[in-house]
């Protein structure tokens, strides 16, 4: 998600109101929280497995991915806060 899509999106609800623009950053912004959330499991599970010796071929792999997981989500959360902030501010006078 990048900040122009995000800014569509809060002009296609088609108000200016604080609270209907806040419920629909929240509405945007609850993907990438649960794919923050995965990553962040992922890497658990994966630092677990890697400690038995047995299960690292899968351990690694899974931390690998968490961090990707993880590192997306935080790279979409901050897209969602910079395309809110921007419209924002072009939306005040």
């Amino acid at each position: 998600m990048d900040k122009q899509s995000v800014v569509g999106a809060l002009k296609a609800t088609g108000s200016k109101d604080a609270d209907v623009l806040h419920s629909q950053k929240n509405e945007l912004l609850s993907p990438p929280k649960q794919l923050k959330l995965l990553g962040i499991i992922c890497m658990v599970c994966g630092a677990f497995f890697t400690l038995t010796v047995i299960l690292a071929i899968a351990g690694i792999p899974f931390v690998i991915f968490g961090w990707w997981c993880w590192r997306f989500g935080k790279q979409n959360i901050a897209a969602i806060e910079a395309g809110y902030s921007e419209y924002l501010a072009s939306a005040t006078p």
